[in-house]
């Protein structure tokens, strides 16, 4: 079963999209992607287990970051519902749930050492600078975000296991990517 968005026309984030004097690099950062501002993933695929956080609730606090498990070897998905909830790439999305962690809550999410973090959200953290500035960090432990996947409330339940195959070869910072899991 998909986790990624298969993104057209239909999609406000779309006239955005058209508008970009870069589309290329703009087409990276559109739909689900990792950011890659320092460097990328080893490998194009990974098939790992998942531990899911569910942040509809909202984000995780620092008391619930230090709590988790050791995570090496596995993906952490940080549930939302904000995709599923509102349209990628409206207002809605961008503006109605903060999704964002701060760098204290991150580094205790690192200590248990996710090789992937997955949101069903525009990132981990808001616009711009502090965006990025997370998106290194992780990457500087050699975890990598991967931001838009689709994730229906009936499917958390069966998520299990994910496989992912990144793109590392597209021109831009942003690498587009297909996430699918199994039961």
């Amino acid at each position: 079963m998909k986790l990624h968005i298969d993104l057209d026309s239909s999609y406000p984030a779309y006239e955005w999209l058209e508008k970009q004097a870069d589309k290329i690099g703009a087409r990276g950062h559109f739909g689900t992607h990792i950011d890659c501002y320092s460097k990328t993933p080893s490998e194009n695929n990974y098939n790992l287990p998942v531990f899911i956080l569910d942040c509809r609730e909202g984000m995780p606090t620092l008391n619930e970051a230090k709590k988790l498990p050791s995570l090496e070897g596995q993906a952490l998905l940080l549930y939302t519902d904000n995709l599923n909830q509102n349209d990628y790439g409206s207002k809605a999305y961008f503006n109605d749930m903060d999704t964002s962690l701060s760098m204290d809550i991150l580094e205790e999410i690192l200590k248990a050492n996710p090789q992937l973090i997955l949101i069903d959200s525009y990132g981990i953290g808001r616009h711009g600078e502090h965006h990025q500035s997370l998106d290194v960090r992780c990457e500087q432990s050699d975890c990598f975000v991967i931001e838009n996947i689709l994730v229906k409330p009936e499917m958390i339940s069966e998520i299990r296991q994910i496989q992912v195959s990144f793109d590392l070869d597209y021109p831009s910072t942003g690498k587009p990517c297909e996430v699918t899991y199994s039961k």
